[in-house]
């Protein structure tokens, strides 16, 4: 695990699930190792003031808790920091400390992360309490992603500019931007986090400053930032900006002689280089002089046609214009726009070879076949659906190669039971992962990828797509269609058609079976125990509910589609029937399939057809709703 990583705390499980919230974010700073953060209760004991309800990260680096501020009634993140952050040396650290987070307090600006308190507690751990960030962060992004499109990393790349400057001008200099810092909310809004970790450049902090204690993360540290602190200014900031701007535009960290963003990315504004070189100038003097200037020259991308010398891109830059005008930013911080598509010479979206009858297999042994999709961002594109659901030998390679923490069932399943106990983003980053191992084996070109299915591409696999406005969000189609199921038509299901919730599982008074259905199956089936679908789909009703790519309402719970082997009532079974939850819920009744798609533009790994505003380019105004 790197050094300034925080694992997440091993979650609360109530029957099956794992309530919680969406992804908050976790500061990071550097602290002892070995460190016992304190538990809930204890920490309830010593911040009385805040009803604390959970740690939501820990580590060596420090432990981050989600609270509620009493006085507000508003959700904040409380960050206690070790008690061997400072060493014996450093005897001035604790008022260095406050003092800093008193600067901190001050950096009241939309685009930065807000510190609303900050001290000890009577047994001397430091700490401080700060918003609690519904969203994700750029680090996420771009490992979802590959990298992001150039609109996207000019939108926040200028945000983060303007943050920056703010913060500039008030004497502070962060020192430690990163992807991981900057964070998207679910409303799409841009916040830079992590100011525990900065600097204060003015004279208030009493000579405190020491000058050989080195902050920051190597590859986005400028050159004289590496070697001692009292050399590095607001500059040092831009240095990293540059650097996270090429790694958005590439998805790579540029390392020694690397090569300049349009030489890496096909079709990318050339403009792009200049501004990252000059970023990252090893000598200060030759970087920009503030976030303002590069924010500038960021704006002439957009204002500006690109110079008739110029090699000009692969798309044109009145689409770059509207994409950027236009673009938004999902819910769940992922990236959505409708734009050019990725085409084969022929003009046909390039993906694997695949019918219903000639499945594409991939690496893992997965089925995939076509599935016509009809409206939504995908309209009229291919799709290739895997015919079930991620089995547990699937998931369980990626467990392996990530060692990622997968908490398993009560019961006992086998190498091809749908795999459950999967949140919403585990589920992701399933997709990412098999995405980067078939790209590396080959199997898939540069701009197909594996995603989570949208929830109006799961009707038209179900065969109601074109009865639904794919336009209208889920819980607005929900239940829809009252006698119209997976297998056809009447109730109660034919013999054999599905696992569900039958007689076998009925106790007295229990009204959540099908009265008169029986089959093998307690809890989870193998997958491909009952008859595809027509569309050569197995088990779109019943076995396990599958996590969807939307939102089902408010930007809080996803979409599940399906029904599962715990499911009865007509209701839950019926093709338009949805449920949802908490996108880090795990259930053991709940799993996921995956689908490959060759358009990126359209729909991103962990993109959502609900969608919210871009942050706005066309001032220093805040991004609204």
């Amino acid at each position: 695990m790197p050094d300034d990583a925080l694992e997440p705390s091993t979650p609360t499980e109530f029957g099956g699930l794992n309530p919680g919230d969406l992804f908050a974010h976790a500061l990071k700073t550097p602290g002892a190792r070995g460190w016992t953060p304190p538990t809930v209760e204890e920490l309830q004991r010593a911040l009385p003031q805040y009803e604390i309800s959970e740690m939501i990260g820990r580590g060596g680096m420090g432990a981050v808790y989600k609270g509620v501020q009493r006085s507000l009634d508003r959700f904040v993140a409380i960050k206690i920091l070790p008690p061997g952050i400072a060493d014996d040396h450093d005897v001035h650290y604790a008022d260095r400390f406050k003092i800093e987070a008193k600067a901190m307090a001050h950096l009241d600006h939309p685009g930065i992360v807000a510190v609303h308190d900050a001290g000890e507690t009577a047994d001397g751990l430091l700490y401080f309490v700060m918003d609690f960030i519904e969203g994700t962060d750029v680090q996420q992004m771009v490992a979802t992603q590959g990298r992001l499109s150039p609109e996207h990393a000019l939108a926040i790349t200028a945000h983060v500019c303007d943050a920056l400057e703010f913060a500039h001008q008030s004497g502070i200099v962060h020192r430690d931007i990163k992807p991981a810092n900057i964070m998207v909310d679910r409303h799409g809004r841009v916040k830079v986090a992590d100011f525990g970790l900065a600097k204060a450049s003015t004279q208030e902090s009493g000579g405190f400053t020491r000058s050989d204690l080195v902050m920051g993360t190597p590859d986005f540290m400028a050159p004289e930032a590496r070697s001692s602190v009292a050399t590095a200014d607001h500059r040092a900031d831009l240095y990293a900006v540059g650097v996270m701007l090429y790694t958005m535009l590439t998805g790579e960290i540029p390392r020694g002689r690397f090569a300049l963003p349009s030489t890496t990315v096909a079709g990318l504004d050339p403009r792009f280089d200049a501004i990252v070189d000059k970023a990252m100038q090893a000598d200060r003097e030759q970087r920009y002089a503030s976030a303002a200037a590069l924010r500038s020259d960021l704006d002439r991308l957009l204002t500006e046609p690109i110079p008739v010398d110029a090699p000009l891109p692969r798309r044109s830059k009145v689409p770059m214009l509207i994409a950027a005008a236009v673009a938004v930013l999902a819910v769940g911080g992922w990236f959505v726009w409708k734009g050019q598509q990725h085409q084969t010479a022929s003009g046909t979206l390039a993906l694997p070879s695949a019918t219903k009858d000639a499945p594409f297999v991939n690496s893992l042994g997965m089925k995939f076949v076509p599935v016509p999709i009809t409206g939504g961002p995908t309209d009229q594109q291919r799709v290739l659906f895997s015919v079930w659901e991620t089995r547990v030998q699937d998931f369980d390679a990626f467990v392996r190669d990530t060692r990622r923490e997968w908490p398993r069932p009560q019961f006992a399943q086998g190498p091809t039971h749908p795999a459950v106990m999967v949140s919403w983003d585990d589920a992701q980053a399933f997709c990412a992962w098999l995405t980067e191992r078939e790209r590396k084996a080959g199997k898939l070109g540069a701009n197909e990828r594996y995603r989570l299915p949208a929830d109006h591409e799961w009707s038209c696999a179900v065969g109601i797509g074109e009865r639904e406005d794919a336009a209208r969000p889920p819980h607005e189609k929900n239940q829809k269609f009252a006698d119209v199921f997976p297998w056809g038509s009447g109730w109660p299901p034919p013999p054999g058609t599905g696992n569900y919730r039958d007689e076998k599982n009925a106790k007295p008074g229990d009204q959540n079976t099908i009265a008169g259905y029986r089959d093998p199956f307690t809890t989870t089936a193998p997958v491909g125990s009952f008859a595809a679908h027509a569309s050569g789909l197995f088990d779109l009703g019943g076995n396990v509910w599958e996590w969807a790519e939307d939102f089902m309402r408010d930007g809080r719970k996803k979409t599940v589609r399906g029904g599962s082997w715990g499911n009865g009532p007509a209701a839950m079974l019926q093709s338009s029937s949805r449920s949802d939850l908490p996108p880090d819920y795990r259930a053991d009744n709940a799993g996921f399939r995956v689908v490959l798609s060759a358009s990126p533009a359209a729909l991103p790994a962990g993109g959502s057809v609900r969608e919210w505003p871009t942050p706005r380019l066309d001032s220093g105004k805040p991004a609204t709703k």
